[in-house]
């Protein structure tokens, strides 16, 4: 990554630039280190001030432009940080990090073709960038192209084998692929890599419900919540193994949790479909099921975006996995697989 890991001191450092700048506030390369500085803080206004500065002191500093655009990205300002990129690639065509960088962008705005292309560029750039493959892997993963994805993690994996990140992507695509005994593994190196790794512990939590088991299931729940107490989705398949585990008052509890944590949400951004369609399936699994399809309906109506609909059609499929024989839920799966379509099996990107 661009931003290096300066010094833990970072009052120190603050304080020693801030008298470089006393003498010379003009410095651009002491403003951009304290910007870099404040970046690492996550405290991205005054990051943004600083790299303001330095740009505008030289428009053709393509690290400031870099390094603000990432900025922006981190806080999913992401025209802002589109701007910065084509800046920085524009000045320097093959700055690979920037355009890795830019790609993330486009994945994180679901512009997945775009993305693919500025991953290929940095990778035909530099190929031994685990960090870039990993990313074209989990574009491949979310496009459905999972044998792509495989051979990227794959060399990924290869040029850094501590690659945690790169180990989880590939735990998640072979359970996609329902190649859960190479989904278990990978999850198991990436946990002993990172034991705190709280996404990898809910998903592998997942595996073992589907597998049916479901004590160990629970086990890596828990931990999860250990880590993250208001992770709703946690705390709705932890109820799931509760309840199969036929302890339906801890059920109700971590479900009602669940549910209110996502409200919240939805009254925030009634738009925002990962969570719309994570509350609709808490409400079905809490048996308040008009209310549950009412909000998939809604969700419909409004054009959630077809990776959204995919995503909530395979959480359905892993409920009705653990209770087959659950007639609302078949009924709701059915009513998103029509909302899919002529268009079923054609990858479209955006909204």
């Amino acid at each position: 990554m661009l931003v290096n890991h300066i010094s833990h001191n970072h009052k120190k450092a603050l304080l020693d630039f801030g008298r470089t700048l006393k003498i010379n506030p003009n410095h651009t390369f002491t403003l951009m280190r304290c910007g870099q500085i404040y970046h690492s803080m996550q405290r991205y206004e005054d990051a943004l001030k600083d790299f303001d500065r330095a740009i505008e002191l030289d428009p053709n500093f393509i690290q400031a432009f870099a390094i603000r655009g990432e900025t922006y990205r981190l806080m999913q300002r992401y025209d802002d940080a589109l701007q910065d990129f084509n800046r920085a690639i524009a000045l320097k065509p093959n700055f690979e990090w920037a355009l890795a960088s830019r790609g993330q962008i486009y994945y994180s705005m679901q512009r997945y073709n775009e993305a693919l292309q500025d991953f290929n560029y940095a990778i035909k750039i530099n190929p031994n960038l685990d960090w870039v493959l990993a990313s074209r892997g989990q574009t491949y993963q979310l496009m459905q192209i999972y044998q792509q994805a495989l051979q990227d993690f794959d060399q990924a994996i290869k040029l850094n084998p501590g690659n945690a990140w790169a180990l989880a992507g590939r735990g998640e695509t072979y359970r996609l692929m329902q190649r859960y005994k190479q989904a278990l593994k990978d999850f198991d190196c990436a946990i002993a890599l990172n034991p705190n790794y709280a996404w990898v512990l809910v998903t592998r939590g997942e595996v073992y419900l589907l597998l049916k088991r479901y004590k160990d299931a629970l086990a890596d729940f828990n931990k999860a919540i250990e880590l993250e107490s208001d992770h709703d989705w946690c705390l709705y398949v932890r109820a799931l193994a509760y309840q199969a585990l036929k302890q339906p008052e801890k059920a109700r509890s971590d479900l009602a949790s669940a549910v209110q944590i996502a409200k919240e949400r939805y009254k925030q951004d009634s738009q925002d479909w990962h969570n719309t369609f994570n509350l609709a399936l808490y409400y079905l699994a809490v048996d308040y099921t008009s209310t549950a399809e009412q909000i998939y309906r809604y969700a419909l109506s409004q054009g959630a975006c077809l990776q959204c609909i995919h995503e909530a059609i395979r959480d359905l499929d892993d409920f009705l996995t653990i209770f087959p024989n659950h007639i609302h839920a078949q009924s709701l799966r059915q009513l998103l697989q029509s909302a899919l379509g002529v268009g079923n099996g054609e990858w479209r990107t955006g909204n």
